[in-house]
């Protein structure tokens, strides 16, 4: 691609672009807020639209004026899908999944998830778009579901494809990061974002209710609900401050030792020095739980960096995984040797019970399950049980002597 020029939309560009908009809007009136929060500017070179972290679009002027513009109706469908990803907040989705994030394929992913509903709302984007069905997906999914299942074509994607940061896949040519917020470029900061998208999930329900279900796409209707449900501390965030505390709890235990004497000097007499333990961990994992690669992943590479932070080695953690089948425990060296092998009905007290039989005994015990499970009837001896329940619903039936994290899945 050559080199993309900025800048703003001349008049005549931006009279097309309203046109476009006025277009998008009356196909989705719903979206009509996004639309006119997106901050337009004309991107020279750039060869499509794409958008920004912070609600700009960067539209290719030829695309709106000349020999080469899009029809109305084309370009009007696009805009609803650049916009499409500043509501979904893809940006901020692809922060949340693990690393090495893939952004061509994040892409893929997001692009399925928006044009699915576009579609279904009659929006004549142009021919050859990314849809579920065109990846061999089934429709109405998340894009993190879809993202899973494409890891595996990454090499086949061209690296070229974006719709920009906005999306979470990265910046597109040309754009303007945080530069300019409140100057000659304009954009919304992430609270600014957020309160445009709040405002457009209430007008995908008021329409619902003035014009009846089925009305809106199912997806779109799925997001606006979410969007709008009471807001819950994050799992990460929750999870993250149990550890820490238990972690804590143990590390300042600190017992007399003859190992090594202590430094105070008593004349004909040895002393014991002051020896704190080092705290070891086990993470016990439900393979034949409903839980994805992404949730597992997810819930891993956190706890991972709580136990990096709160001082504890490497060595010191022991992951192990509980298979149904086997009705039995075995340690892995890592979360990729960890198999999801589907079903359910796994005893994680058969896990729980070879996590405590360690030698040395673990100080903690996390156990990443989807609940269905029977639990112990009695505190764990000397050690402490973290119960982190990956199911879309509220957990319930965990030991009250426990600790439990609900752990929301990405793809419910």
């Amino acid at each position: 691609m050559s080199a993309v020029k900025v800048r703003p939309m001349t008049r005549r560009e931006l009279a097309e672009f309203r046109l476009a908009r006025l277009v998008a809007g009356e196909r989705m009136p719903y979206f009509m807020r996004a639309l006119y929060a997106a901050q337009p500017l004309a991107a020279e070179g750039l060869g499509t639209f794409a958008v920004d972290r912070h609600w700009r679009l960067y539209v290719d002027p030829t695309l709106l004026i000349g020999a080469d513009a899009w029809p109305k109706h084309e370009a009007a469908a696009v805009l609803l899908h650049e916009v499409g990803h500043l509501i979904r907040d893809h940006a901020g989705r692809a922060d949340q999944l693990p690393r090495p994030l893939l952004p061509v394929v994040w892409n893929y992913a997001a692009d399925a998830e928006i044009n699915d509903d576009l579609l279904a709302a009659g929006a004549p984007l142009p021919i050859g778009v990314v849809t579920p069905e065109g990846l061999g997906l089934l429709p109405n999914d998340l894009a993190e579901s879809y993202y899973v299942a494409l890891i595996a074509l990454a090499p086949t994607f061209p690296e070229d494809t974006g719709c920009g940061s906005g999306s979470g896949s990265g910046p597109v040519a040309g754009e303007l990061g945080d530069a300019d917020l409140s100057g000659a470029a304009p954009g919304l900061v992430e609270a600014e974002g957020q309160m445009v998208r709040r405002l457009v999930a209430r007008d995908v329900q008021d329409h619902i209710a003035a014009k009846g279900r089925g009305t809106v796409a199912a997806g779109l209707e799925r997001w606006a609900e979410a969007e709008l449900a009471a807001p819950t501390v994050p799992w990460t965030r929750l999870l993250r401050a149990l550890v820490r505390r238990v972690v804590a709890r143990f590390a300042g235990r600190t017992d007399y030792t003859y190992s090594r004497p202590s430094r105070r000097r008593v004349p004909g007499v040895v002393l014991p020095a002051m020896r704190a333990p080092r705290v070891g961990v086990a993470v016990v994992v439900d393979t034949s739980g409903s839980m994805s690669e992404v949730d597992l992943s997810a819930a891993m590479s956190e706890i991972s960096g709580v136990l990096a932070s709160s001082g504890i080695d490497r060595e010191n953690v022991r992951v192990l995984s509980c298979d149904a089948r086997a009705a039995s425990a075995s340690q892995v060296r890592s979360v990729r040797d960890i198999h999801l092998v589907g079903g359910g009905g796994t005893d994680m007290r058969v896990g729980i019970d070879a996590a405590i039989h360690l030698r040395p005994r673990p100080h903690v015990v996390i156990v990443l399950t989807d609940g269905d499970t029977p639990w112990p009837s009695d505190p764990l001896p000397d050690s402490a049980l973290i119960c982190g329940i990956i199911r879309s619903d509220e957990p319930t039936g965990t030991p009250a002597w426990a600790t439990t994290v609900h752990i929301v899945p990405a793809v419910s």
